[in-house]
């Protein structure tokens, strides 16, 4: 028995960690989880909810395939002298490693052969440090991602089925994570209707000096300025622009000052997937599955290697050892003026699962030297984690400020022009930016001659809807979920049809929209509070950290958590909902035969880019005076909606795709909603 055996998650870990241990080590893997909370037709009542004993214990049974798994192991392990579990270093991978220590452990492999290797990245020289350094399975990990689960299973069984019958919809589906997740959502849609949008006018005017043109917008009128001048209708605008087009000008003063703007921290995960939404338009599931890729290895043509550290984190410090090769390339590439180091601190208050921020595993590894080894969206991905890394010890930015006023010569009237020069493109070296404005030569007290005035009318806008990446800031800010779950609850209530993602803003559906209400009447101080949850998170760190046990966590939650949710099981048999009242919303595409698929708010035909929702009519008598395109869910099935015309009398069907997709489906839909229209609308 001179071999060891490893065992990981993922078999892409197992090739890369093998070419790093040689022939002494046998490298399996487990295929990720092993085991879940029993359900299913067979699964038994013994407690609570199945999967949950009267103790509060878990019920566990082998999830499909991992019978043949753990026999495979088994035999491997039969002929080794140690058992080494590298999982990943958080407390999903902790818990794996306990799952299948016990299978094996059951199986008569003795305790003592088990041992727990962790490490941040695959690298052969981190890799070999953790086995050195290998210990025992961290219980109070295991507890936490233990508790955790028993208490998503305890508020996903029993709030599932109620509300789904309490609805009158089949296969919905009610999580503790998933469900805030979607009432911040509505809270945004809520706000957004509430909005009334104001009218205001911007007047701009356009000088000139040695045939140098600038404009400024007026912002100080009898000294009242900013946010004091508003001009609120058409009448006061066009008198003010009779009397500017009155005056002669001058400018009244120039201001320049030095801002430094400092690089943003390493990534952390909830950074990296917003920052790889707004500049990569990638999905944080996207993201995380690429991410995932870099960390388990990329064959860079002598055999796969992890290319950055792990992805799922709260930290965004950075090791010594990565700081000091950060300092070294800075400083042959730019020049020590470029270079300024920042040891920088966790600032989540649940920062505890990893020790460091997202980074490359070599900083001598650009991402050119190595982009004809990666697939285009893995060399994207890898590229922005490189430079925001190196980035974060460079020097700050310096950037010119100036703002010029150009004033009438009685002072009554004042503009303003700013101007942005940068001076020193210090970290922004690795992240140009746009160019710099061009200033007109000019000085104070100088007389200026004016071209024009312009008047231009505005409506102050909704607060904007939701990304996907300010969502996943919001949740963060608000301690809903963790990091390695972000991408997962947005998957899930995606594919639930609680939310469409259309043109990168987030809207909420119908049945996403009822669920919550429904919900929060009944749990808005429990599992739909924000600060419950975010306590929830907290005590699972407490239990990671072995300062609250597990039995307790749970027990607590359901002493307070059963009466609710018996009351709420007696008002969803008492008193179920007519789908009427909730499983519609109201389109902005006019129906009608003659001119198929108008869009009610532009007065043109639906185009498969406009957005699905507008605040308010361009064309109010057309809207009016024609029917309306609806949304209907299906109640049999539950899962997703169709388009109808809002009179019953009226055939007009269309998949809800044409309304609130993307891309080439909706494109197809609408040509169907169009044809339908055609053939059957009465209208």
């Amino acid at each position: 028995m001179s071999k060891n055996l490893v065992i990981v998650e993922s078999p892409t870990k197992a090739r890369t960690l093998q070419r790093f241990l040689g022939n002494n080590y046998i490298v399996e893997s487990s295929v990720g989880h092993i085991n879940n909370l029993q359900s299913g037709y067979g699964a038994k009542y013994s407690g609570p909810v199945v999967g949950v004993n009267e103790d509060f214990e878990p019920i566990w049974q082998l999830e499909k395939g991992a019978k043949t798994r753990i026999d495979n192991l088994h035999k491997l392990a039969k002929k080794c002298e140690t058992i080494y579990l590298a999982a990943d270093p958080d407390r999903e991978g902790e818990g794996i490693a306990f799952h299948v220590a016990n299978a094996l452990i059951e199986k008569k492999e003795p305790k003592e052969k088990f041992r727990r290797v962790v490490f941040h990245e695959i690298t052969e020289k981190a890799v070999k440090e953790a086995f050195e350094k290998a210990g025992e399975i961290n219980m109070d990990l295991v507890n936490a991602h233990i508790g955790r689960r028993l208490v998503d299973r305890l508020v996903g069984f029993s709030l599932s089925g109620l509300t789904s019958s309490l609805l009158r919809l089949k296969r919905l589906s009610v999580g503790r994570v998933q469900s805030v997740a979607v009432s911040i959502i509505k809270d945004k849609e809520d706000e957004i209707k509430a909005f009334i949008p104001k009218e205001y006018w911007n007047i701009t005017g356009y000088f000139s000096k040695n045939k140098q043109s600038y404009e400024g917008k007026l912002f100080e009128v009898d000294g009242k300025s900013q946010k004091e001048l508003i001009i609120s209708n058409k009448s006061d605008a066009s008198n003010i622009q009779i009397n500017l087009e009155k005056q002669k000008y001058k400018i009244g003063s120039i201001e320049s000052n030095i801002r430094k703007t400092k690089p943003r921290a390493p990534f952390t995960t909830s950074s990296l997937q917003q920052f790889a939404s707004s500049r990569l338009r990638f999905s944080p599931s996207r993201t995380m599955r690429i991410a995932q890729q870099l960390f388990q290895g990329i064959n860079l043509g002598q055999g796969e290697e992890g290319l950055i550290t792990y992805m799922r984190t709260d930290s965004n410090v950075l090791s010594e050892d990565s700081l000091s090769q950060i300092g070294s390339f800075v400083k042959s590439s730019y020049g020590n003026h470029y270079y300024n180091v920042r040891k920088y601190k966790t600032t989540s208050a649940n920062a505890q699962e990893a020790h460091e921020a997202i980074r490359p595993t070599s900083i001598k590894r650009t991402p050119e030297s190595i982009q004809k080894y990666l697939d285009e969206n893995q060399f994207k991905l890898y590229d922005l984690i490189w430079r925001i890394t190196i980035a974060s010890q460079m020097a700050e930015s310096e950037n010119k400020k100036t703002s010029i006023i150009t004033s009438s010569e009685d002072e009554k009237y004042k503009f303003k022009s700013e101007y942005d020069e940068l001076i020193f493109d210090g970290y922004k070296k690795l992240f140009p930016d746009k160019k710099s404005d061009n200033m007109p030569d000019i000085v104070e007290k100088e007389i200026v001659d004016l071209d024009s005035i312009t008047k231009e009318q505005k409506f102050t806008q909704h607060p904007p809807r939701y990304s996907e990446a300010s969502l996943i800031k919001t949740m963060e800010e608000l301690g809903v979920g963790r990091p390695s779950t972000y991408a997962s609850i947005l998957n899930t209530i995606k594919e639930k049809k609680y939310i469409w993602v259309i043109n990168r803003s987030i809207f909420i559906s119908p049945i996403g929209n009822a669920l919550v209400e429904e919900l929060k009447k009944y749990f808005s101080e429990s599992v739909m509070d924000y600060k419950f949850t975010e306590k929830m998170e907290n005590d699972l760190d407490l239990i990671s950290n072995g300062d609250l046990k597990r039995s307790e966590f749970v027990k607590t939650f359901w002493s307070n958590f059963e009466p609710i949710k018996n009351n709420y099981e007696k008002m969803a048999e008492e008193n179920p909902r007519n789908p009427s009242d909730y499983n519609f919303i109201r389109t902005n595409i006019i129906c009608s035969s003659r001119t198929p698929c108008i869009n009610s708010e532009t007065g043109k035909e639906f185009e498969e880019n406009d957005p699905p929702l507008g605040q308010k009519s361009l064309n109010k008598s057309l809207e009016k005076s024609s029917r309306m395109i609806w949304i209907r869910f299906r109640n049999k099935k539950g899962d997703g909606g169709f388009l109808a015309c809002e009179d019953r009398e009226c055939k007009v069907t269309a998949d809800e795709s044409a309304w609130a997709g993307f891309g080439r489906g909706r494109k197809r839909t609408l040509e169907a909603l169009k044809n339908s229209m055609k053939e059957k609308c009465i209208h």
